[in-house]
């Protein structure tokens, strides 16, 4: 009878104690993977930014230029979530894309009071990142009614090294869009009429704008530039050119172009130099200006139209420069663009004093006088190709820049 006992005692003890495992097994495995998760979380928290960052090598001869920039825009820096980007693509550049999107304000209420913003990113290479960080820099210090106002710089353009700022929101589009969309791709009968009176109103805030940059200084005393001015750039608050505001904006350098230089537009100064990065002086935007003109007196033609390297290197020895002079289009006018297109010291200057001849802004001024109650218009140049090239490279043109 004991040892029958004894027995069952064992089987109830051994039942018991199999139970017990059993019951335990499922919770030290939960416990366990908690433990893994919590330490993984701890893990990402310490080194997750690192990911996002270029290698060192490739961000170490920025550091001390980094550091700059952030004092720079530091009053302009917000979160990543105060900035929203649509799939709205508005541009390609050299350096970024550039998306329609929204700014929020730093309320309650931010979600009601969203503004349109036109958003910048850069491509994920060090030295364009550098790059789109430099321009917002440069219109970070710049304050004018006819140059467009940076709003915005997202903290992750210095945490992740991957630079986005907003800028201010232009519902007209560039000059170069209403040239495209309001008279080359319409009918002769549907194509808005474009008065000289109204490119002359354009021009000229665009010059007040130059004039500005051109006096302005940076924190080592060097003048301001542009380096980039041409009908693409030129934003309208709407698209009636006799009312519009126009403004001057996307500053870039031509070193943050790459391989991707705007020839047609840039003087020989800058073209035929045998340095590998010209220096670019308020001269050059001068040059620019006039270029700009010429697009504005054929209605959105291309400059240097399927030309290559070499044959526009040629052309600047030419009386037009190779920019043949428009049709109906009047001496006065014609006349300011071939000053501004002349060798580099007899170009207007837009800085300094605006009463004498050799400002361009007075120059300006003189034709808004002489055009104000002209009814005299530019007609559309079609872009014809004149090639000489000896290779017939002409279905090869230089890279197109009519959007950035």
């Amino acid at each position: 009878m004991e040892d029958r006992a004894s027995k069952k005692d064992d089987i109830v003890e051994s039942l018991e104690n199999g139970c017990h495992e059993s019951y335990m097994t499922p919770w030290a495995t939960v416990i366990a993977m908690f433990a893994l998760y919590l330490i993984a979380l701890l893990w990402f928290c310490r080194h997750g930014k690192k990911v996002c960052l270029p290698s060192p090598d490739s961000i170490y001869p920025y550091k001390r230029r980094l550091k700059y920039l952030k004092t720079v825009l530091d009053h302009l820096l917000v979160d990543d979530m105060f900035i929203e980007l649509t799939d709205s693509k508005l541009g390609q550049g050299a350096v970024g894309f550039v998306f329609k999107g929204y700014v929020f304000p730093k309320t309650q209420t931010r979600f009601k009071q969203k503004t349109f913003a036109a958003v910048k990113m850069s491509y994920p290479m060090p030295q364009k990142s550098i790059g789109l960080l430099e321009e917002a820099a440069r219109m970070a210090k710049l304050n004018h009614p006819n140059i467009v106002k940076i709003i915005a710089v997202s903290k992750l353009s210095f945490t992740a090294f991957r630079p986005m700022f907003a800028m201010e929101w232009l519902p007209g589009g560039s000059l170069a869009e209403f040239f495209r969309d309001e008279i080359r791709r319409k009918d002769e009968r549907e194509r808005k009429t474009v008065y000289v009176r109204e490119i002359v109103h354009v021009l000229r805030q665009v010059g007040e704008a130059l004039k500005y940059i051109h006096e302005s200084r940076d924190h080592e005393g060097n003048e301001f530039t542009h380096g980039d001015v041409a009908a693409r750039n030129v934003l309208l608050t709407n698209r009636n050119l006799d009312t519009c505001v126009a403004k001057l904006g996307d500053f870039g350098l031509p070193i943050d172009f790459g391989p991707r230089l705007p020839i047609p537009w840039l003087p020989p100064e800058i073209v035929c130099s045998l340095d590998r990065s010209p220096k670019h002086r308020p001269e050059s935007d001068v040059w620019m200006f006039g270029v700009l003109g010429w697009e504005c007196a054929t209605l959105g033609a291309e400059p240097h139209f399927q030309r290559t390297f070499e044959e526009i290197q040629q052309s600047f020895g030419l009386p037009d420069r190779g920019l043949h002079c428009p049709p109906n289009c009047s001496m006065e006018f014609w006349s300011f663009l071939m000053d501004c297109l002349s060798e580099q010291h007899r170009r207007p200057r837009f800085s300094g004093l605006t009463d004498t001849a050799t400002s361009a802004i007075y120059r300006l001024r003189q034709l808004e006088t002489i055009y104000a109650h002209s009814n005299s218009k530019f007609n559309m140049v079609l872009n014809v190709s004149n090639c000489t090239c000896s290779q017939h490279r002409c279905n090869i043109p230089l890279p197109p820049f009519t959007i950035r």
